[in-house]
């Protein structure tokens, strides 16, 4: 029985020396989960900013791939493609128009 024994004093002392080591294990823990937040907090600031530079250099190649599309489709290259400047103008009198098969198509839906 040397509980008994025990003076007052020490259990006081016993239990303070307790709290500040529950405390500072709760300090470190708060210390921890914010260290950890904040790092993914970085972490994704550095992935937006990543993905941020990837979208301006697809727009640029969109736009630039645009204005290709709209120089290829201007009258002067198709003018000068070789393949219009080898074809012959059609004499009014050889023009011969098909009339399209009406009864085919609609039956087909």
């Amino acid at each position: 029985m040397t509980t008994g024994n025990v003076s007052p004093r020490s259990q006081v002392r016993f239990g303070f020396v307790s709290l500040v080591m529950v405390m500072f294990a709760f300090m470190t823990l708060m210390s921890v989960i914010s260290l950890t937040s904040l790092t993914s907090q970085a972490t994704m600031g550095y992935e937006i900013e990543r993905l941020e530079a990837e979208k301006e250099e697809l727009v640029s190649d969109m736009e630039v791939n645009d204005m290709l599309i709209l120089e290829a489709r201007s009258l002067d290259t198709i003018m000068a493609s070789p393949v219009v400047s080898n074809m012959v103008r059609a004499d009014s009198n050889e023009v011969a128009y098909i009339e399209p098969v009406v009864t085919v198509a609609s039956s087909a839906y």
